[in-house]
């Protein structure tokens, strides 16, 4: 590993939690699938620009499966808007993830790894510290 990136990976102090108690979205993102993370809250604005580590939660321990670079948001105003790009998030319509009247965010993935998966024992509901 070069220098570059080892600094970068112990500069990741942070991960954002995915959900996969209804659907694997950490193994789409992980195969370069899911290209686009949606949230109901701009949840995710701390972290654009920054790498953060991917905990997979709703399925067991929590459990760091990779990292990934946040991109800057979408703003998705209406259901028409949101299923334009079903194919970069993956949501579908009978998915409780799916968008409300209130609108979704969707944040670009880039930069994508997957690493050895460790337990992670921090708490938080958008994050947790690795």
């Amino acid at each position: 590993m070069n220098f570059k990136k080892w600094l970068l990976l112990e500069m990741t102090t942070m991960g954002i939690n995915i959900n996969d108690s209804d659907q694997a979205f950490t193994d789409q993102i992980l195969k370069g699938k899911k290209t686009i993370e949606t949230r109901n809250k701009p949840t995710l604005d701390p972290y654009v620009g920054k790498k953060v580590g991917i905990i997979r939660t709703g399925v067991g321990a929590a459990t760091l499966v990779g990292y990934v670079v946040i991109g800057n948001p979408i703003f998705y105003k209406n259901k028409e808007e949101f299923d334009r790009d079903y194919e970069k998030h993956l949501i579908s319509k009978n998915s409780s993830f799916y968008i409300t009247d209130k609108g979704k965010w969707g944040y670009p993935l880039k930069n994508v790894e997957k690493t050895k998966e460790k337990y992670i024992t921090s708490k938080g509901i958008v994050s947790r510290k690795l």
